[in-house]
């Protein structure tokens, strides 16, 4: 039918795809698997955060450290907070080099990272 040659050539060039292509798309699958895993891990990290957003029907509103505390504009124009609002109210602290004062650690919007494992 077909000369021996042929046929073992068509062998070896199967044999080839399938040590590609196997580790291939199985490295591709484990891919997908884990950026689904670790996406969904994300989203619930986000949902058990410091109450940083409130939904008030479809609007989203930011919580800062002057609304929690409700203090009055003469106190808010001395606050290293309100003059840096797009960083939380500890960190801006810092950046302005202040130190954290203890009272933040009990705030609710105080949430240092996690350490690493």
């Amino acid at each position: 039918m077909f000369p021996q040659e042929f046929i073992d050539g068509i062998t070896v060039l199967v044999m080839f795809g399938l040590r590609i292509g196997v580790p291939l798309v199985l490295t591709l699958a484990f891919g997908y698997w884990l950026e689904k895993k670790l996406s969904l891990k994300s989203e619930e990290q986000a949902q058990t955060e410091a109450p940083r957003l409130v939904r008030s029907s479809d609007k989203i509103i930011q919580l800062h450290c002057w609304d929690v505390k409700r203090c009055d504009t003469a106190k808010r124009a001395q606050c290293a907070a309100y003059k840096h609002p797009e960083l939380p109210c500890w960190l801006a602290l810092q950046a302005e080099g202040e130190k954290v004062r203890e009272e933040c650690f009990t705030c609710a919007l105080y949430k240092p990272k996690a350490k690493a494992a």
